[in-house]
């Protein structure tokens, strides 16, 4: 019987606001929100603030009143990346097999890794405790056959915890789950399920997949059909090619100077253009 592949998902517990915390050791154990501006939105908060029910692209203003005491600093996005590139290089110590999905999250596949490092679990334990070693922040690590899986796990086990998925208990965690944690399920298949009163992975596991693929399109029915069964099919890819690159910013005044709107486009593009420039350079380091 072949061997079930070992797949973590690693995900930084509030990245964001971790790093900032680093750099801000004042405000450690305090309500940290990283977002700034009136009209801006938060990037992140920490877990004190969360308590508030603060949360990422949530208002700036709206977070203010929620929590009037707590602390608001600006994002900076150079420092994450700085963190987020020595993050990854931990990664590749144990696998090269490595995916990044963004600066705080990651796919790696360790079945081959294991004759020397041990279990998946053992893996995992040694990746948190390099990360917090060496860059002072805590991770949390999804473990099982699939990303699927691993990363429903990884978000089961916040902040700073392991939780390990068995390929035999795959089902008894996957079916109780809302219909929601399936991937692709986003607003608008989530009511066309509601609809056909699906309410839970498993009525999505034991409707006909033809009933699904008549509902919701061939590629979506039996993409969910699949996924309701714990059947993922995707590997960790390695060196999946940029698909685009953006910038944004909340001005704290409204620009209707076209010069002025020109010119901020332009340093913007030039931001988002450096950022592509070091993602490539990552990449390349994957790959050798």
């Amino acid at each position: 019987m072949p061997e079930h592949s070992t797949i973590l998902h690693v995900d930084m517990d509030a990245f964001f606001a971790s790093v900032s915390e680093l750099d801000y050791p004042q405000y450690k154990g305090k309500a940290l929100v990283v977002g700034a501006g009136a009209r801006g939105v938060v990037l992140s908060a920490n877990y004190e603030a969360r308590k508030f029910g603060i949360r990422a692209a949530m208002p700036v203003a709206r977070a203010q009143r929620m929590a009037p005491k707590a602390i608001f600093i600006p994002p900076n996005h150079e420092r994450y990346s700085e963190v987020s590139r020595k993050v990854m290089e931990i990664f590749l110590e144990f696998t090269p097999y490595v995916e990044p999905l963004s600066l705080d999250e990651a796919f790696l596949d360790v079945t081959g890794s294991k004759r020397l490092f041990g279990t998946g679990r053992e893996i995992a334990e040694l990746i948190r405790k390099r990360v917090f070693e060496q860059e002072k922040i805590t991770c949390s690590v999804g473990i099982a056959s699939t990303k699927f899986i691993a990363k429903l796990a990884s978000g089961r086990c916040k902040p700073n915890g392991v939780l390990e998925i068995a390929p035999d208990r795959v089902l008894t965690f996957l079916h109780p789950l809302p219909v929601s944690e399936i991937w692709g399920v986003g607003p608008k298949t989530a009511e066309s399920l509601d609809r056909l009163g699906l309410h839970t992975v498993a009525d999505i596991a034991n409707t006909p997949r033809s009933t699904l693929i008549r509902a919701l399109g061939d590629a979506t029915g039996e993409s969910l059909y699949e996924l309701a069964w714990g059947r993922d099919y995707r590997n960790v890819v390695v060196d999946e090619p940029e698909k685009s690159i953006g910038n944004e910013e909340t001005f704290s005044r409204d620009i209707d100077d076209p010069e002025e709107i020109l010119r901020e486009f332009l340093r913007m593009t030039e931001k988002a253009t450096a950022r592509l420039r070091d993602a490539n350079l990552f990449a390349k380091t994957i790959t050798l």
